[in-house]
């Protein structure tokens, strides 16, 4: 565990039930990186990231931001820190416009009860604050629509886009490319990258390998709960363990 990481890992674990989901796993992030974070399916990925968010509690291990235990903080806590977790499955409220599901996320921030960031919507702050996301990431043309009208591209970036309101120094990101075309996953990909160079931390959960090489200096790769490699992009997809728990014995990511 190093003095000076952003994050700090040492341990990690939980169990539910009989079912190990993720075993003392450790490793640091440090400022200003752009982590990802691979395996196969079921590799425990996501419940990594929760267990990071505060959304999963751990049975061993300890994880530290800037220094300080999260152990003992739940989720809301943590995103007050600066943690912000961005999902898979993109859920926004659907009775809401873009910039509305974007000032709630902002709300969080500041109160325990953002529905009252939605009751003061003319608060020129949090609306300033909200749009500059929206547009962001590109999709401020579309801050008055609603959700449900929206192509998946659009909420993959909302969900970004509700996940930067809060601010945070550390963004979790889980798929966000997933279900995309090729030129939208590139250019959310390059999005991506621009935010971590704007200054935020971002660990990256993806299986959209082309892009994850291409973004991503460092890698740490899971598979059956425990971290089995963790290090330069290039030289982690080139170890025969990580290709054999991908795609089995002998098969080259390299080709795919």
């Amino acid at each position: 565990m190093s003095a000076d990481a952003l994050l700090a890992i040492d341990g990690l674990g939980v169990r539910f039930g009989g079912i190990v989901a993720v075993h003392d796993v450790a490793f640091d992030v440090h400022e200003g990186e752009l982590l990802g974070l691979l395996g196969p399916n079921g590799a425990g990925k996501t419940t990594l990231l929760r267990l990071i968010s505060g959304v999963v509690a751990p049975t061993a291990g300890q994880i530290r931001f800037r220094g300080e235990s999260l152990n003992r903080l739940n989720a809301a806590m943590r995103a007050q820190r600066g943690i912000a977790l961005s999902h898979q499955i993109v859920r926004p409220f659907r009775n809401m416009t873009l910039l509305e599901n974007v000032v709630f996320a902002a709300g969080s921030r500041i109160t325990r009860t953002p529905w009252r960031a939605l009751a003061t919507l003319d608060r020129r702050s949090l609306r300033d604050e909200a749009m500059r996301c929206l547009e962001l990431v590109g999709i401020g043309a579309q801050a008055d629509r609603l959700p449900g009208a929206q192509p998946l591209g659009v909420l993959k970036r909302l969900e970004v886009a509700r996940a930067l309101a809060t601010q945070p120094r550390l963004l979790l990101l889980d798929e966000p490319l997933a279900g995309l075309g090729h030129g939208e996953a590139l250019r959310l990909a390059d999005l991506i990258r621009q935010l971590n160079a704007s200054g935020v931390t971002i660990v990256l959960i993806e299986h959209n390998l082309a892009e994850v090489m291409r973004i991503c200096p460092r890698i740490v790769v899971l598979n059956n709960g425990r971290k089995m490699a963790d290090g330069p992009a290039a030289e982690v997809m080139r170890d025969p363990a990580v290709i054999e728990a991908y795609l089995g014995e002998g098969a080259a990511l390299a080709e795919h």
